[in-house]
């Protein structure tokens, strides 16, 4: 995520910290997108060396508790069972990109470190720590505030909001698998997602709950006879 050689950037963290740069206030909250719609729901990932979906939501409260900390809160779904958690999402670094190209816009890099606390009384319980790893813009009419770049929301590869760590049981310390989340796409593929385009899950690590997802059992859509279709999710668990 840290500017690549060749790249033109300004760290612009001092800024953040300083209060002159923000995250809008639902930088943090998850959604899925729908053409140009955007809808309530969970974002998917992965959880062990058997890539387990998982579902996350964050809940849309995210409260600023110092100058680079969040508190955050929401819940965990890995096939029936459901988790709450609370944590933290701590702003490591900030850059502003400049673009070379006239036709490609400016743009932001956010790295941050996450801890997030499962409620330790609930089945298959935990705790997630990691990186996350975004992408921002800012407008002309609100230069100081940071809004989730999701642009090329429906292009291939799309990718934003990158979760990727550990997930470490409380049952069992001993225990830590890989989990990673995110938009759509995933940064770290293995032989998990072996689509082109689009996400298409490996046969070997097929699952009800992957066919949930790829088939969109999980979703309502309605298609207007005129317009544009939406998409809401069928039975929110958060």
């Amino acid at each position: 995520m840290t500017p690549i050689e060749g790249q033109l950037f300004e760290d612009c963290t001092q800024l953040f910290i300083e209060g002159k740069l923000r995250l809008e206030p639902t930088f943090l909250k998850t959604y899925s997108y729908w053409g140009d719609y955007t809808y309530d729901a969970p974002v998917n990932g992965i959880l062990g060396n058997d890539f387990r979906r998982i579902e996350v939501y964050f809940y849309p409260d995210a409260v600023k508790s110092d100058s680079v900390t969040y508190s955050v809160r929401g819940r965990t779904k890995v096939k029936n069972n459901v988790c709450d958690f609370s944590g933290e999402v701590k702003i490591k670094k900030i850059y502003h990109v400049f673009e070379r190209d006239a036709d490609s816009p400016d743009y932001y890099k956010i790295i941050a470190d996450y801890s997030l606390k499962e409620d330790s009384t609930q089945n298959g319980s935990g705790v997630f720590r990691g990186i996350l790893g975004t992408y921002g813009y800012v407008t002309d009419d609100s230069p100081d505030v940071i809004k989730v770049d999701n642009t090329d929301q429906d292009g291939d590869g799309y990718m934003n909001r990158s979760y990727v760590g550990t997930w470490q049981s409380y049952k069992n310390p001993a225990t830590v698998k890989r989990c990673m989340w995110g938009d759509n796409r995933l940064p770290f593929r293995f032989d998990f997602d072996i689509g082109a385009g689009e996400i298409r899950v490996n046969p070997k690590y097929a699952s009800p709950e992957w066919d949930r997802f790829l088939q969109w059992k999980d979703l309502d859509i309605v298609e207007p006879e005129s317009g544009d279709s939406r998409a809401t999710y069928k039975n929110p668990w958060w």
